[in-house]
């Protein structure tokens, strides 16, 4: 398992990623079981999943070494229909993303 932090600005309500990787170097293959994306604004804590089950591999299922993967709306933890961004505002608001993959 792989877990990475990021600091950006809200996202809103994330449906969908697309996840990718060069082929570069030899066995530079993986099998992705899916991707769980956490993050919490405020008192409000959201977790969304992303299943993937496949290869992002060129020798192996499709050949495919990019996915776009959906959110899996059973896994919607939270108000799942908030949106972050409100307004005009000129002060983003930052969140932290905790994004692991389960591999």
């Amino acid at each position: 398992m792989d877990i990475f932090c990021i600091k950006a600005v809200s996202l809103g309500v994330l449906e969908k990623v697309l996840i990718s990787h060069d082929g570069a170097g030899p066995g530079s293959g993986w099998f992705l079981d899916k991707i769980v994306i956490k993050h919490k604004e405020g008192e409000e804590a959201h977790e969304v999943v992303f299943p993937c089950n496949r290869w992002l591999d060129e020798y192996q299922d499709d050949g495919k070494t990019e996915r776009e993967l959906t959110a899996n709306s059973k896994y919607f933890h939270g108000s799942s229909k908030k949106t972050f961004l409100k307004g005009k505002s000129c002060f983003p608001t930052i969140v932290f993303y905790t994004i692991v993959f389960a591999v």
